[in-house]
């Protein structure tokens, strides 16, 4: 990946426990921070944890071949080298190495949506650049510098998910990587429990807009209620748009069965092929043209970035079920927004028998049990016929709502008990927090 450890210890130096430490130069391999994946030459960095502790594993790490370890202890194998913040020496490497390379990057946020547009953009982008993206739900202080650094040399384009969990997150992010191009998508409640309240959700998201020393392309949506606020905040950047409605830089013009016909500031009028034409789709589609439009890539790029794909599993991924019904995949993570954006996206699934599987939505504090029955009167408004439900807010919940609610307390018991209702003309939507691993019932469910 030519970076050495010469270089290495160069940038994090400043953040050393002991400048007295002398290590041999090699060059680099990987990064890792699991001990059992390190090979020869790779760098391990031992992090701290309350359940599974790097420290303990640096013997190990040296035995497979580490050529370096960075930690924040002292450690008597003299390839290790202490800091004070071993976290913070990662973010620094990674900065250091995205500089290097010289490439472009484009830093995504938002409380829905991140995931799917952070890929749809890679999809697009790797049509016309080396491009790097996010590894799997890589977004936070760790994930984020690991998914730089596994990066080729010849990388052209970064995409990448920024997420928070408390006001500071993407601040820290965005300094890291220095993205050209940054995507706000939206705000909605989220990791309240982190957050403390919806304010400081806000807070954290709204850091991508701020000055840190440069000017960057801002991508917002014109159809967001917040989207004069942030185009304020923004007013140091250049600002771009994106609408399903409005005027703006990039924008739906018409749609039919498979085709978006899309209004761009730099090719004017384009049809891309597209099967993903739900609502919220839509917004991820445009901001995903806008992104790697803003990059540079050309308009067959878009075309064929879009045409080949597919949405990531358990993001309202449609699976053939028992006895010919309709399972919908949408387990990787639920909150209140993304719940409501999936019930709309089931009910336009034409004349069929709506379900919904409802698991617990995380992380949402003192209000959760409001959240889950705001949801579940959204349910009930949108005609959804059967709601199967495992909450600990269960039977609060179904006083409050008049639609039918089955209560489960374990996911095996809710299993047997569906299966044999399954039927051709029935669409079931599964959803809920990751904590739940839901995706277990969409295995026992589908064909």
């Amino acid at each position: 990946m030519s970076i050495s450890v010469f270089e290495i210890l160069s940038v994090i130096r400043d953040d050393a426990q002991d400048n007295g430490v002398t290590l041999a130069n090699c060059q680099v391999n990987s990064f890792t921070i699991d001990s059992r994946k390190v090979k020869k030459n790779d760098v391990f960095i031992a992090l701290p944890g309350s359940n599974v502790d790097g420290y303990d594993y640096i013997d190990d790490a040296i035995s497979n071949g580490a050529c370096l370890v960075i930690t924040n202890r002292s450690h008597k194998n003299p390839l290790v080298f202490p800091v004070r913040d071993s976290i913070k020496s990662l973010g620094l490497i990674a900065n250091y190495f995205i500089k290097k390379i010289d490439s472009k990057s484009i830093g995504i946020t938002g409380t829905n949506g991140k995931s799917t547009v952070t890929a749809m953009t890679a999809s697009i982008t790797q049509q016309y650049y080396k491009t790097a993206k996010t590894l799997g739900n890589y977004n936070n202080q760790i994930g984020l510098p690991l998914s730089i650094l596994t990066a080729d040399i010849n990388t052209e384009i970064f995409v990448l998910e920024m997420g928070a969990s408390k006001v500071g997150d993407i601040r820290e992010l965005t300094s890291i990587v220095k993205p050209n191009i940054v995507a706000l998508l939206n705000v909605s409640p989220a990791h309240l429990e982190t957050f403390g309240n919806i304010e400081n959700v806000y807070k954290a998201k709204e850091e991508l807009l701020e000055d840190q020393g440069y000017r960057k392309i801002v991508i917002l949506n014109k159809d967001d209620e917040n989207f004069l606020k942030w185009k304020k905040k923004a007013a140091r950047h250049h600002v771009i748009t994106i609408s399903k409605r409005q005027d703006s830089d990039y924008r739906l013009i018409g749609q039919s069965p498979g085709k978006l016909v899309i209004g761009t500031k730099r090719f004017g009028i384009i049809d891309v092929n597209t099967h993903h034409n739900e609502d919220y789709m839509i917004t991820n589609v445009l901001f995903s043209i806008a992104c790697a439009t803003e990059s540079g890539v050309d308009v067959e790029s878009i075309k064929r970035g879009l045409k080949n794909f597919e949405v990531p599993n358990g993001r309202f991924t449609i699976l053939n079920g028992y006895n010919n019904s309709k399972i919908i995949d949408s387990s990787y993570n639920a909150n209140p927004e993304s719940f409501k954006a999936a019930i709309d996206s089931l009910v336009l699934r034409g004349n069929r028998e709506k379900w919904i599987i409802m698991g617990q939505m995380g992380e949402l504090g003192q209000a959760s049990e409001e959240h889950h029955i705001a949801v579940l009167k959204y349910a009930e408004s949108k005609k959804i016929s059967k709601i199967f439900l495992i909450s600990e807010h269960a039977d609060n919940i179904k006083k409050s709502v008049k639609i039918e609610i089955n209560i489960f307390k374990s996911k095996e018991d809710l299993i047997k008990y569906i299966l044999p209702m399954l039927k051709s003309d029935i669409d079931v939507l599964i959803k809920a927090s990751r904590s739940m691993k839901f995706e277990s019932i969409v295995n026992s469910l589908k064909v």
